[in-house]
Protein backbone atom coordinates (compact mmCIF):
# COMPACT_ATOMS: atom_id res chain seq x y z
CA UNK A 1 0.00 0.00 0.00
CA UNK A 2 1.89 2.95 -0.98
CA UNK A 3 0.84 6.64 -0.61
CA UNK A 4 -0.15 7.55 -4.49
CA UNK A 5 -2.42 4.40 -4.04
CA UNK A 6 -3.52 6.35 -1.15
CA UNK A 7 -3.87 9.39 -2.89
CA UNK A 8 -5.42 8.09 -5.82
CA UNK A 9 -8.55 6.48 -4.48
CA UNK A 10 -9.11 9.72 -1.95
CA UNK A 11 -9.27 11.54 -5.45
CA UNK A 12 -11.72 9.01 -7.42
CA UNK A 13 -13.97 9.37 -3.93
CA UNK A 14 -14.52 12.96 -4.26
CA UNK A 15 -14.82 13.38 -8.23
CA UNK A 16 -17.64 10.61 -8.41
CA UNK A 17 -20.75 11.57 -6.11
CA UNK A 18 -23.82 8.60 -5.01
CA UNK A 19 -26.84 9.57 -3.13
CA UNK A 20 -25.81 9.67 1.20
CA UNK A 21 -27.38 10.74 4.44
CA UNK A 22 -26.02 13.82 5.53
CA UNK A 23 -25.12 15.00 2.23
CA UNK A 24 -21.42 14.95 1.90
CA UNK A 25 -20.34 11.78 1.02
CA UNK A 26 -19.06 11.05 -2.41
CA UNK A 27 -17.87 7.52 -3.89
CA UNK A 28 -17.91 5.72 -7.22
CA UNK A 29 -20.40 3.16 -7.26
CA UNK A 30 -19.54 -0.42 -8.19
CA UNK A 31 -20.27 -1.34 -11.96
CA UNK A 32 -20.76 -4.60 -11.68
CA UNK A 33 -24.11 -6.13 -11.72
CA UNK A 34 -25.98 -6.14 -8.57
CA UNK A 35 -25.79 -10.17 -8.55
CA UNK A 36 -22.20 -9.79 -8.08
CA UNK A 37 -21.98 -9.70 -4.76
CA UNK A 38 -24.68 -12.38 -3.96
CA UNK A 39 -22.61 -14.85 -6.86
CA UNK A 40 -19.59 -14.34 -4.46
CA UNK A 41 -22.03 -15.01 -0.93
CA UNK A 42 -23.74 -18.08 -2.49
CA UNK A 43 -20.36 -19.83 -3.32
CA UNK A 44 -18.84 -18.71 0.94
CA UNK A 45 -20.84 -20.23 2.97
CA UNK A 46 -19.13 -18.27 6.08
CA UNK A 47 -19.86 -15.12 4.05
CA UNK A 48 -23.58 -16.10 3.61
CA UNK A 49 -23.88 -16.55 7.20
CA UNK A 50 -23.49 -12.99 7.45
CA UNK A 51 -23.20 -11.24 11.37
CA UNK A 52 -22.31 -15.12 12.38
CA UNK A 53 -19.42 -15.34 9.91
CA UNK A 54 -16.17 -16.38 11.63
CA UNK A 55 -13.45 -14.41 11.44
CA UNK A 56 -10.85 -15.07 8.80
CA UNK A 57 -7.24 -15.10 10.60
CA UNK A 58 -5.11 -15.54 7.29
CA UNK A 59 -1.80 -13.00 7.30
CA UNK A 60 -2.69 -9.38 6.60
CA UNK A 61 -0.38 -6.89 5.06
CA UNK A 62 1.68 -4.19 7.00
CA UNK A 63 2.79 -1.32 5.91
CA UNK A 64 6.14 -0.34 7.54
CA UNK A 65 5.89 3.03 9.16
CA UNK A 66 7.61 6.05 8.26
CA UNK A 67 11.32 6.33 9.56
CA UNK A 68 11.48 6.97 12.90
CA UNK A 69 7.87 6.50 14.12
CA UNK A 70 6.67 3.56 16.65
CA UNK A 71 3.60 2.02 17.34
CA UNK A 72 3.23 3.32 21.13
CA UNK A 73 -0.68 3.30 21.70
CA UNK A 74 -3.82 1.86 20.44
CA UNK A 75 -7.62 2.61 20.82
CA UNK A 76 -9.99 -0.13 19.70
CA UNK A 77 -13.40 -1.32 19.90
CA UNK A 78 -14.32 -4.83 19.64
CA UNK A 79 -17.75 -7.34 19.08
CA UNK A 80 -17.76 -9.53 21.50
CA UNK A 81 -16.66 -13.34 19.89
CA UNK A 82 -18.75 -16.31 18.68
CA UNK A 83 -21.76 -16.83 20.97
CA UNK A 84 -24.97 -19.03 20.70
CA UNK A 85 -27.93 -17.37 19.28
CA UNK A 86 -28.78 -13.97 21.25
CA UNK A 87 -32.76 -14.91 20.82
CA UNK A 88 -34.05 -18.24 21.69
CA UNK A 89 -36.32 -17.25 18.89
CA UNK A 90 -33.78 -18.32 16.35
CA UNK A 91 -34.05 -22.32 17.55
CA UNK A 92 -37.72 -22.00 18.71
CA UNK A 93 -39.48 -20.84 15.81
CA UNK A 94 -38.47 -23.98 13.39
CA UNK A 95 -38.82 -26.47 16.26
CA UNK A 96 -42.07 -25.08 17.63
CA UNK A 97 -43.67 -25.66 13.89
CA UNK A 98 -42.15 -29.05 13.34
CA UNK A 99 -43.51 -30.31 16.51
CA UNK A 100 -46.70 -29.24 15.43
CA UNK A 101 -46.56 -30.62 11.80
CA UNK A 102 -45.40 -34.10 13.51
CA UNK A 103 -48.81 -33.70 15.64
CA UNK A 104 -50.53 -33.06 12.59
CA UNK A 105 -48.65 -35.58 10.44
CA UNK A 106 -47.40 -32.89 8.30
CA UNK A 107 -43.65 -33.85 7.99
CA UNK A 108 -41.76 -35.02 5.37
CA UNK A 109 -39.03 -37.76 5.73
CA UNK A 110 -36.80 -34.76 6.02
CA UNK A 111 -38.87 -32.85 8.39
CA UNK A 112 -39.14 -35.61 10.81
CA UNK A 113 -35.43 -36.67 10.63
CA UNK A 114 -34.70 -32.06 11.54
CA UNK A 115 -37.24 -32.64 14.39
CA UNK A 116 -35.29 -35.59 15.94
CA UNK A 117 -32.19 -32.92 15.72
CA UNK A 118 -33.96 -29.97 16.58
CA UNK A 119 -35.02 -31.66 19.61
CA UNK A 120 -31.99 -33.02 21.15
CA UNK A 121 -30.35 -29.85 20.05
CA UNK A 122 -32.63 -27.75 22.29
CA UNK A 123 -32.10 -29.69 25.12
CA UNK A 124 -28.35 -28.91 24.93
CA UNK A 125 -28.70 -25.10 24.07
CA UNK A 126 -32.29 -24.13 25.81
CA UNK A 127 -30.28 -22.64 28.88
CA UNK A 128 -27.40 -21.08 26.62
CA UNK A 129 -28.90 -18.47 24.31
CA UNK A 130 -26.47 -15.84 24.14
CA UNK A 131 -23.92 -17.49 26.05
CA UNK A 132 -19.95 -16.82 24.48
CA UNK A 133 -18.61 -20.20 23.39
CA UNK A 134 -15.22 -21.56 24.00
CA UNK A 135 -14.54 -20.01 20.33
CA UNK A 136 -15.26 -16.31 21.15
CA UNK A 137 -13.24 -16.72 24.27
CA UNK A 138 -10.20 -17.75 21.74
CA UNK A 139 -10.97 -15.41 19.37
CA UNK A 140 -10.42 -12.59 21.32
CA UNK A 141 -7.76 -14.03 23.11
CA UNK A 142 -6.13 -14.39 19.31
CA UNK A 143 -6.77 -10.41 19.14
CA UNK A 144 -4.45 -9.91 21.99
CA UNK A 145 -1.40 -11.38 21.25
CA UNK A 146 -1.36 -10.33 17.78
CA UNK A 147 -1.79 -6.58 19.49
CA UNK A 148 0.60 -7.41 21.62
CA UNK A 149 3.55 -9.28 18.80
CA UNK A 150 2.68 -6.62 16.38
CA UNK A 151 2.69 -4.02 18.99
CA UNK A 152 4.96 -4.36 21.33
CA UNK A 153 6.22 -0.75 22.17
CA UNK A 154 2.36 -0.06 23.59
CA UNK A 155 2.91 -2.67 25.71
CA UNK A 156 6.16 -2.62 27.56
CA UNK A 157 7.10 -1.00 30.86
CA UNK A 158 5.14 1.83 32.06
CA UNK A 159 1.93 0.97 29.80
CA UNK A 160 -1.73 1.00 30.90
CA UNK A 161 -4.15 -0.62 29.39
CA UNK A 162 -7.71 0.24 30.22
CA UNK A 163 -10.96 -1.80 29.04
CA UNK A 164 -14.48 -1.25 29.47
CA UNK A 165 -17.50 -3.48 28.40
CA UNK A 166 -21.28 -3.21 27.45
CA UNK A 167 -23.40 -5.05 30.41
CA UNK A 168 -23.68 -7.70 27.80
CA UNK A 169 -22.29 -10.98 29.61
CA UNK A 170 -20.84 -12.37 26.29
CA UNK A 171 -19.05 -8.57 25.75
CA UNK A 172 -17.70 -9.10 29.35
CA UNK A 173 -16.34 -11.83 28.94
CA UNK A 174 -14.51 -11.58 25.66
CA UNK A 175 -13.09 -8.45 27.73
CA UNK A 176 -11.70 -10.82 30.01
CA UNK A 177 -10.46 -13.02 27.86
CA UNK A 178 -8.80 -9.78 26.22
CA UNK A 179 -6.63 -9.01 29.07
CA UNK A 180 -6.25 -12.25 30.43
CA UNK A 181 -4.23 -12.95 26.86
CA UNK A 182 -2.44 -9.38 27.20
CA UNK A 183 -1.65 -10.09 30.87
CA UNK A 184 0.14 -13.28 29.70
CA UNK A 185 2.12 -11.80 26.84
CA UNK A 186 2.96 -8.32 28.27
CA UNK A 187 3.55 -8.61 32.02
CA UNK A 188 4.94 -5.39 32.17
CA UNK A 189 1.77 -3.34 31.26
CA UNK A 190 -1.04 -2.33 34.06
CA UNK A 191 -4.25 -3.99 33.10
CA UNK A 192 -7.38 -3.04 34.30
CA UNK A 193 -10.98 -3.56 33.19
CA UNK A 194 -14.33 -2.32 34.64
CA UNK A 195 -18.12 -2.23 33.65
CA UNK A 196 -20.69 0.50 34.74
CA UNK A 197 -22.93 2.70 34.25
CA UNK A 198 -20.73 5.34 32.77
CA UNK A 199 -18.99 3.10 30.17
CA UNK A 200 -22.00 2.98 28.04
CA UNK A 201 -21.37 5.94 26.25
CA UNK A 202 -18.15 4.24 25.37
CA UNK A 203 -19.84 0.98 24.75
CA UNK A 204 -23.03 0.58 24.08
CA UNK A 205 -24.54 4.12 24.25
CA UNK A 206 -27.41 3.65 21.61
CA UNK A 207 -29.14 1.32 24.66
CA UNK A 208 -32.72 2.68 25.06
CA UNK A 209 -31.78 3.04 28.85
CA UNK A 210 -28.43 5.09 28.37
CA UNK A 211 -29.76 8.85 30.17
CA UNK A 212 -26.30 10.58 28.81
CA UNK A 213 -27.34 9.63 25.15
CA UNK A 214 -26.61 12.33 22.20
CA UNK A 215 -29.37 13.80 19.99
CA UNK A 216 -29.22 14.74 16.53
CA UNK A 217 -30.82 14.87 13.26
CA UNK A 218 -33.75 12.37 12.31
CA UNK A 219 -32.47 9.84 10.22
CA UNK A 220 -34.61 9.32 6.81
CA UNK A 221 -34.60 5.75 5.71
CA UNK A 222 -32.96 6.33 1.65
CA UNK A 223 -36.05 3.17 0.34
CA UNK A 224 -39.37 2.90 0.46
CA UNK A 225 -39.76 -1.24 0.80
CA UNK A 226 -39.91 -2.57 4.27
CA UNK A 227 -37.65 -5.52 5.38
CA UNK A 228 -40.90 -7.38 4.87
CA UNK A 229 -41.38 -6.47 1.29
CA UNK A 230 -38.11 -6.56 0.29
CA UNK A 231 -37.51 -10.77 1.36
CA UNK A 232 -41.45 -11.33 0.06
CA UNK A 233 -39.84 -9.63 -3.70
CA UNK A 234 -36.29 -11.50 -3.42
CA UNK A 235 -37.50 -15.04 -1.86
CA UNK A 236 -41.02 -15.45 -3.06
CA UNK A 237 -40.08 -19.38 -3.28
CA UNK A 238 -39.82 -19.20 0.49
CA UNK A 239 -43.06 -21.70 0.15
CA UNK A 240 -40.40 -24.44 -1.71
CA UNK A 241 -38.26 -23.93 1.43
CA UNK A 242 -41.19 -24.63 4.08
CA UNK A 243 -42.46 -27.93 1.18
CA UNK A 244 -38.78 -29.78 2.06
CA UNK A 245 -39.99 -30.16 6.06
CA UNK A 246 -43.85 -30.05 5.62
CA UNK A 247 -46.18 -32.03 3.24
CA UNK A 248 -48.46 -28.70 3.80
CA UNK A 249 -46.51 -25.66 4.13
CA UNK A 250 -49.44 -23.17 4.02
CA UNK A 251 -51.10 -25.60 7.38
CA UNK A 252 -47.24 -25.65 8.74
CA UNK A 253 -47.20 -21.83 8.60
CA UNK A 254 -50.35 -21.03 9.95
CA UNK A 255 -50.43 -16.95 11.23
CA UNK A 256 -47.11 -16.94 11.39
CA UNK A 257 -45.24 -14.36 8.86
CA UNK A 258 -43.12 -16.06 6.29
CA UNK A 259 -40.92 -13.04 6.93
CA UNK A 260 -40.32 -13.78 10.78
CA UNK A 261 -40.38 -17.42 10.11
CA UNK A 262 -37.13 -17.19 8.08
CA UNK A 263 -35.76 -14.30 9.66
CA UNK A 264 -35.36 -16.58 12.86
CA UNK A 265 -34.45 -19.19 10.71
CA UNK A 266 -31.59 -18.11 8.87
CA UNK A 267 -29.90 -17.02 12.06
CA UNK A 268 -30.34 -20.49 13.39
CA UNK A 269 -28.18 -21.90 10.28
CA UNK A 270 -26.12 -18.97 10.53
CA UNK A 271 -25.19 -19.46 13.57
CA UNK A 272 -24.01 -23.15 13.46
CA UNK A 273 -20.51 -21.37 12.12
CA UNK A 274 -19.99 -20.44 16.09
CA UNK A 275 -21.04 -23.05 18.42
CA UNK A 276 -18.97 -26.48 19.59
CA UNK A 277 -18.94 -28.83 17.00
CA UNK A 278 -20.28 -31.48 18.93
CA UNK A 279 -23.44 -29.17 18.94
CA UNK A 280 -23.79 -28.52 15.17
CA UNK A 281 -27.06 -29.38 13.56
CA UNK A 282 -26.89 -30.81 9.93
CA UNK A 283 -28.75 -28.73 7.86
CA UNK A 284 -27.44 -29.72 4.62
CA UNK A 285 -30.91 -30.13 1.95
CA UNK A 286 -32.68 -27.66 3.73
CA UNK A 287 -31.22 -24.33 1.67
CA UNK A 288 -29.37 -24.51 -1.47
CA UNK A 289 -26.23 -21.75 -1.48
CA UNK A 290 -28.50 -19.58 -3.74
CA UNK A 291 -31.13 -19.56 -1.49
CA UNK A 292 -29.17 -19.02 1.93
CA UNK A 293 -27.27 -16.05 -0.21
CA UNK A 294 -30.91 -14.54 -0.87
CA UNK A 295 -31.91 -14.66 2.76
CA UNK A 296 -28.37 -13.28 3.69
CA UNK A 297 -29.16 -10.19 1.45
CA UNK A 298 -32.56 -9.57 3.00
CA UNK A 299 -31.22 -9.35 6.47
CA UNK A 300 -28.05 -7.43 5.09
CA UNK A 301 -31.08 -5.19 4.05
CA UNK A 302 -32.60 -5.54 7.49
CA UNK A 303 -29.30 -4.90 9.66
CA UNK A 304 -28.77 -1.70 7.36
CA UNK A 305 -32.14 -0.24 8.55
CA UNK A 306 -31.24 -1.30 12.04
CA UNK A 307 -28.14 0.36 12.14
CA UNK A 308 -28.21 3.83 10.31
CA UNK A 309 -29.93 5.47 13.34
CA UNK A 310 -27.28 4.53 15.53
CA UNK A 311 -24.85 6.75 14.00
CA UNK A 312 -26.29 9.52 15.96
CA UNK A 313 -25.87 7.89 19.61
CA UNK A 314 -22.75 6.01 18.86
CA UNK A 315 -20.53 8.90 17.60
CA UNK A 316 -20.06 9.16 21.61
CA UNK A 317 -17.79 6.67 21.07
CA UNK A 318 -15.44 8.53 18.69
CA UNK A 319 -15.71 11.72 21.09
CA UNK A 320 -14.21 8.64 23.84
CA UNK A 321 -11.72 8.11 21.38
CA UNK A 322 -10.78 11.67 20.18
CA UNK A 323 -10.83 12.59 24.03
CA UNK A 324 -8.71 9.31 25.07
CA UNK A 325 -5.64 9.38 22.82
CA UNK A 326 -5.48 13.33 23.15
CA UNK A 327 -4.70 12.42 27.07
CA UNK A 328 -2.53 9.65 26.10
CA UNK A 329 -0.48 11.77 23.66
CA UNK A 330 -0.32 14.45 25.98
CA UNK A 331 1.25 12.72 28.97
CA UNK A 332 3.36 10.51 26.36
CA UNK A 333 1.90 7.60 28.42
CA UNK A 334 1.96 4.45 25.99
CA UNK A 335 -0.91 1.76 25.93
CA UNK A 336 -4.36 0.92 25.10
CA UNK A 337 -8.09 1.67 25.69
CA UNK A 338 -9.79 -0.95 24.17
CA UNK A 339 -13.86 -1.30 24.25
CA UNK A 340 -16.23 -4.32 24.00
CA UNK A 341 -20.12 -4.20 22.71
CA UNK A 342 -21.74 -5.25 19.67
CA UNK A 343 -21.90 -5.81 15.89
CA UNK A 344 -24.53 -2.94 15.96
CA UNK A 345 -22.33 -0.36 17.60
CA UNK A 346 -19.29 -1.47 15.36
CA UNK A 347 -20.96 -0.90 12.12
CA UNK A 348 -22.19 2.35 13.06
CA UNK A 349 -19.14 3.35 14.11
CA UNK A 350 -17.80 2.29 10.34
CA UNK A 351 -20.82 4.03 9.04
CA UNK A 352 -19.58 7.32 11.31
CA UNK A 353 -16.03 7.35 10.26
CA UNK A 354 -16.60 6.42 6.85
CA UNK A 355 -14.00 3.32 6.92
CA UNK A 356 -13.05 2.35 3.37
CA UNK A 357 -16.03 4.70 2.52
CA UNK A 358 -18.84 2.07 4.70
CA UNK A 359 -21.73 5.21 4.91
CA UNK A 360 -22.02 5.45 1.43
CA UNK A 361 -25.25 3.69 -0.20
CA UNK A 362 -26.84 3.51 -3.46
CA UNK A 363 -30.05 4.63 -4.33
CA UNK A 364 -31.33 1.62 -5.57
CA UNK A 365 -32.18 -1.18 -2.66
CA UNK A 366 -31.05 -3.59 -4.95
CA UNK A 367 -27.43 -2.32 -4.94
CA UNK A 368 -26.97 -1.75 -0.93
CA UNK A 369 -25.28 -5.55 -0.89
CA UNK A 370 -22.45 -3.96 -3.17
CA UNK A 371 -21.40 -1.28 -0.87
CA UNK A 372 -23.22 -2.64 2.82
CA UNK A 373 -22.04 -6.40 3.54
CA UNK A 374 -23.16 -7.64 7.45
CA UNK A 375 -20.08 -10.26 6.89
CA UNK A 376 -17.74 -7.71 7.00
CA UNK A 377 -18.83 -7.43 11.10
CA UNK A 378 -18.15 -11.45 11.89
CA UNK A 379 -17.66 -12.23 15.58
CA UNK A 380 -14.83 -10.70 17.38
CA UNK A 381 -14.67 -7.85 14.98
CA UNK A 382 -12.31 -4.98 15.91
CA UNK A 383 -11.57 -1.71 14.93
CA UNK A 384 -8.74 -0.02 15.95
CA UNK A 385 -6.42 2.80 15.50
CA UNK A 386 -2.96 2.62 16.25
CA UNK A 387 -0.60 5.61 17.12
CA UNK A 388 2.89 6.41 15.91
CA UNK A 389 5.15 8.48 17.92
CA UNK A 390 8.72 9.83 16.41
CA UNK A 391 11.05 12.01 17.75
CA UNK A 392 10.31 14.95 20.07
CA UNK A 393 8.46 17.28 17.50
CA UNK A 394 7.19 15.18 15.90
CA UNK A 395 3.70 14.86 14.85
CA UNK A 396 1.74 11.47 15.43
CA UNK A 397 0.70 9.60 12.91
CA UNK A 398 -2.58 7.13 12.95
CA UNK A 399 -3.12 3.70 10.93
CA UNK A 400 -6.86 2.37 11.32
CA UNK A 401 -7.31 -1.68 11.02
CA UNK A 402 -10.34 -3.39 10.33
CA UNK A 403 -10.09 -6.94 11.34
CA UNK A 404 -6.36 -6.83 11.52
CA UNK A 405 -6.47 -4.86 7.14
CA UNK A 406 -5.22 -1.81 6.63
CA UNK A 407 -8.19 0.95 5.58
CA UNK A 408 -8.91 4.02 4.80
CA UNK A 409 -10.89 7.09 6.50
CA UNK A 410 -13.55 7.79 3.87
CA UNK A 411 -11.57 10.81 1.33
CA UNK A 412 -9.20 11.67 3.72
CA UNK A 413 -5.91 11.96 2.48
CA UNK A 414 -3.13 9.93 3.89
CA UNK A 415 0.26 11.66 5.20
CA UNK A 416 1.95 8.20 3.75
CA UNK A 417 0.71 5.23 2.55
CA UNK A 418 -2.04 4.01 5.53
CA UNK A 419 -0.61 6.67 7.88
CA UNK A 420 -2.19 9.92 8.79
CA UNK A 421 -1.41 12.67 10.61
CA UNK A 422 -3.48 12.89 14.04
CA UNK A 423 -3.97 16.41 13.79
CA UNK A 424 -6.36 15.78 9.87
CA UNK A 425 -7.98 12.73 11.91
CA UNK A 426 -8.81 14.34 14.95
CA UNK A 427 -10.40 17.33 12.76
CA UNK A 428 -11.80 14.41 10.37
CA UNK A 429 -13.80 12.60 13.34
CA UNK A 430 -15.21 15.93 14.89
CA UNK A 431 -16.12 16.89 11.32
CA UNK A 432 -18.03 13.39 10.84
CA UNK A 433 -19.78 13.62 14.43
CA UNK A 434 -21.10 16.87 13.77
CA UNK A 435 -23.02 15.14 10.56
CA UNK A 436 -25.27 12.81 13.17
CA UNK A 437 -24.91 15.12 16.86
CA UNK A 438 -26.53 18.05 17.65
CA UNK A 439 -23.67 19.97 19.62
CA UNK A 440 -25.76 22.77 21.07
Amino acid sequence: MTRPHYILTALLSILCSVFAFGGTSHTCMPKTPRTSVREVVAKDWNKASGLDAVMDWGPKASTAAPKGYKATYISHYGRHGSRYAYTSKAYTVLLDMLREGGKAGNLTPYGCSLLSQMEAFWKKVEYRVGDLTELGWEQHAEIARTMVRSFPKAFGRGSRVDACSSGSVRSIISMASCLASISREAPKAAVYGHQGKEDVQATRPNDGRNPFAYKGPDTVFPYQESSEEFFLRHFPQYSEVLGRMFIDPVAALGERRAYDVFFNLYMLVAGMNSIPEELKMDFSGLLTPEEFAILWETDNYERFREYLPYRTPCSSIVDDMVAKAEERLSANESGADLRFGHDHVLMALLMIMDIDDFNKYPSSADELSQVFQTYRSPMATNLQLVFYTGRKGDEPLVKVLFNGEEARFGSLPPYDGPYYRWSDVRSYLNERVSLFVDRD
